[in-house]
């Protein structure tokens, strides 16, 4: 991954999980071998921008809610070693039992917590677009009575897209807390969802970037492979290097 990102002039990398791992903190690279992994990317001079958590805000279970905060913990821990400012946060599905304001209640609740753990560490929750909290009408119940300083959004922009939203709305409505940016394209009808390579799908890519450029976003924007969860879509070896000569070319 490493090397790949080199060879691309690619500044970054977004862990989630490594082969059957999912939780990076987890993961021999960054315990055992943490110091030689460090020793890796800062060799070339590539950063980690953003830790992907599996954390769920609406987790109404006490025991799983404490696991979520326990790889925090770890988050938070490890960032401090790899220089890492922030951490993806899922806002979840909202469950048959809870009404949708009873889940902002205990969403803001549990990011509320999040804060208190990233916070002295110098790390950012990022809420991601995604979920039951795709839209910045849903995305911003949950994240409005935070500053930008200690939450932020990454915008996903498949799922705002297929929410019905114009770039430039979402970007006009969140422009306060966005932070990070996934990019991917797809082909999708109501039953199905094929990735792509960038320009090959349904996403307005370009549209996407003019309108953060609207506001002076200065952030990152990463590439998510989704290989882990579609065997058919590009393979890392092709989709990286076409990545970074896309994204170069908008």
């Amino acid at each position: 991954m490493i090397a790949a990102c080199k060879s691309s002039r690619i500044g970054g990398i977004d862990f989630r999980g490594i082969q059957t791992q999912i939780d990076t903190t987890l993961s021999a690279e960054f315990t055992e071998q943490l110091n030689d992994t460090i020793k890796s990317l800062r060799a070339l001079d590539i950063s980690i921008p953003c830790f992907n958590s599996s954390i769920s805000l609406i987790t109404p279970a006490a025991d799983r809610w404490q696991q979520m905060l326990d790889e925090a913990h770890r988050i938070a821990k490890l960032s401090g070693k790899t220089g890492t400012l922030c951490m993806r946060v899922f806002g979840g599905g909202i469950p048959k039992e809870l009404t949708r304001e009873e889940s902002i209640n205990l969403g803001t609740r549990h990011l509320r917590q999040l804060v208190k753990i990233c916070k002295p560490a110098g790390l950012r929750p990022l809420l991601e677009t995604h979920d039951d909290w795709r839209t910045f009408q849903e995305v911003q119940t949950l994240v409005q009575e935070f500053s930008p300083d200690d939450v932020g959004v990454l915008w996903d922009i498949e799922h705002t897209i297929r929410a019905g939203e114009a770039p430039a709305d979402t970007v006009s409505a969140l422009k306060g807390h966005l932070a990070h940016v996934h990019v991917k394209d797809i082909n999708f009808s109501r039953d199905t969802r094929q990735n792509v390579l960038l320009g090959e799908g349904q996403l307005p890519i370009d549209e996407c970037v003019k309108a953060l450029r609207s506001i002076n976003y200065d952030g990152w924007y990463c590439l998510e492979t989704e290989k882990r969860w579609m065997e058919s879509a590009p393979d890392p070896e092709q989709s990286i290097p076409q990545f970074a000569e896309y994204m170069r070319m908008i």
